[in-house]
């Protein structure tokens, strides 16, 4: 985990693609199923100087001034945060990009599943629109990074 680390570290400011695999939250008694992710992020970027946040202050869509993480605790700032015992990465999407680029799910022994299945069994907030979440920035966990694909 840490050789990943100092590989994103490194990498500061600049764009990567992560995969990621996580669970997914489920009704009870469902079987485990995880969601594949790809994105195209850029890594550590301060908040306060994102072009489309400056607007969104001078708009009064957001306090004139940064409140703060609403969880955690930045453990080096603004690249990565600690909360409960685990690392996130602070990440902002590359221009012209969705908040997920790729997003495939399976069950725990690979088998893939749509996402129309797994709409069913899994809970709501496991889908939210795009329209509620704040696409500025977004935090990844560390561990569940599985590849940093390196340029080719």
């Amino acid at each position: 985990m840490q050789d990943l680390l100092s590989k994103l570290m490194a990498r500061r400011g600049q764009y990567v693609t992560l995969s990621t695999r996580r669970p997914v939250k489920m009704r009870k008694g469902q079987p485990e199923v995880f969601k594949l992710s790809t994105y195209t992020v850029r890594v550590g970027v301060n908040y306060d100087n994102i072009g489309a946040v400056k607007e969104k202050r001078e708009a009064g869509e957001l306090p004139e001034k940064n409140a703060g993480l609403p969880w955690g605790e930045w453990m080096e700032f603004p690249y990565t945060i600690g909360y409960k015992g685990e690392t996130y990465l602070r990440c902002t999407l590359a221009h012209g990009t969705s908040h997920k680029a790729t997003v495939a799910f399976e069950l725990e022994d690979g088998t893939s599943i749509e996402r129309e299945q797994v709409q069913i069994m899994a809970l709501a907030s496991e889908f939210k629109s795009s329209e509620d979440r704040d696409n500025d920035v977004f935090n990844i966990k560390l561990s569940s990074i599985t590849q940093l694909h390196e340029k080719v």
